[in-house]
């Protein structure tokens, strides 16, 4: 056992026992999906006032128990040092973005020629290119990006490179082998999985990742990349992989507002729909334009049937009965959500940790750590792996 993996087990076991709390889906059900195997639960939350927390009352009663202890991510996670960037370096990236750029330099120390995966633009390989004087590679599969990218490392005169790769078909694996470091910061899904596949399997010297978007993968049922996650109690569908970068309350108050009127029409559409059609299911319905919803309940509904062709028309009383209903719905969704959310990062956790137990178990030294405060992104976890010393 290794502190990774022992880490992995311990959040493993946890969350296989606490699976119906956070395994549910929101959406589709009408009552609590709690209603079967946690009554009691259930009738406090019938007539609980929406400022009283249902995690509260699950932890004080014995129905979930604190997720293990992660203080060890923090350990080592704030540099010693700051590293200072000139001011035309920033030029053309967002305030927030830059700030990630920036803890994530604190924690590497490339030593030779740097692959920055999935560059887009390449800021991150710029910043790295300047501030350690390596050359940098940026793969990117998008052309406009690429030449963008180029254009302006050439404007600094840094030693920075892009090429035009689909990583996904193989494109990036020759540049993987000529390298000593590859860097990705929120390459998602399939995108960073590939990088730890091909990159391990070239021996590439060193890794600095920092995962995203774990539901954008081909696969329905996820497959651990590691032998101890294909072990483990815990099994994940893309819905749980979309809950463990799933944030409900980091949104500015226009944001939040939007998004809690598109929920209460989407699920005062959704249970007239089951009336009207005797079928009841939830019906998926596309995004919208978001100038629809200053256009009130009424106007959303006709769009949504018009978007499914259904051979049916709401009259104005029961536009008002169902945006009742939606309101309603809306409230019970975000009491559900409260309980999932309260299991996102512990998710995130075990699939970042199965990812760096891959690595380990190819022969890299691992480190998991935050890069950055959470609040300047959710998606703070790094992983951290160079080739041992002691072969």
């Amino acid at each position: 056992m290794t502190i990774l993996s022992d880490a992995f087990f311990t959040l493993d076991h946890w969350l296989s026992r606490h699976r119906q709390w956070w395994d549910v889906q929101t959406f589709q059900q009408l009552d609590w999906p709690w209603r079967q195997t946690q009554p009691e639960f259930c009738e406090w939350l019938d007539g609980a006032e929406i400022n009283l927390s249902g995690v509260d009352w699950l932890l004080e009663h014995g129905g979930i128990t604190p997720p293990p202890d992660t203080s060890w991510l923090r350990e080592g996670s704030m540099a010693t040092s700051v590293m200072k960037f000139p001011p035309r370096m920033q030029n053309g990236i967002k305030g927030r973005k830059w700030q990630q750029i920036e803890a994530f330099c604190q924690h590497i120390r490339p030593a030779g020629a740097t692959i920055e995966w999935c560059a887009g633009k390449g800021h991150l390989g710029k910043a790295i290119a300047h501030q350690f004087q390596v050359p940098v590679v940026s793969l990117e599969w998008q052309q406009s990006l690429c030449e963008e990218g180029q254009h302006v490392a050439e404007q600094l005169q840094l030693p920075q490179g892009f090429i035009h790769a689909d990583v996904l078909k193989g494109e990036g694996d020759s540049t993987l082998a000529n390298g000593h470091m590859a860097v990705a910061l929120h390459a998602c899904g399939d995108l960073h999985r590939v990088l730890i596949e091909t990159g391990s399997a070239s021996k590439l010297p060193q890794f600095a990742i920092a995962p995203c978007c774990y539901h954008l993968t081909r696969e329905e049922t996820y497959t651990p990349l590691s032998n101890v996650g294909r072990h483990a109690k815990t099994t994940l569908h893309r819905d749980n992989l979309k809950l463990a970068v799933k944030e409900v309350a980091t949104a500015g108050a226009r944001e939040q507002r939007l998004r809690e009127l598109e929920l209460t029409y989407r699920l005062g559409f959704d249970s007239w729909q089951r009336e009207a059609r005797d079928i009841d299911e939830y019906l998926n319905i596309p995004s919208l334009p978001k100038q629809l919803l200053s256009q009130g309940f009424g106007a959303f509904c006709q769009w949504a049937i018009e978007q499914k062709q259904l051979p049916f028309s709401l009259n104005e009383a029961e536009i008002d009965h169902y945006l009742t209903i939606g309101q309603q719905r809306r409230q019970q969704v975000a009491r559900i959500e409260e309980i999932t959310q309260y299991f996102r990062r512990p998710l995130e956790l075990w699939l970042v940790l199965d990812r760096a137990l891959r690595l380990e178990e190819q022969g890299y030294q691992v480190q998991v750590k935050e890069f950055c405060d959470y609040a300047l992104t959710p998606r703070n976890l790094l992983i951290l792996a160079k080739e041992k010393t002691d072969k």
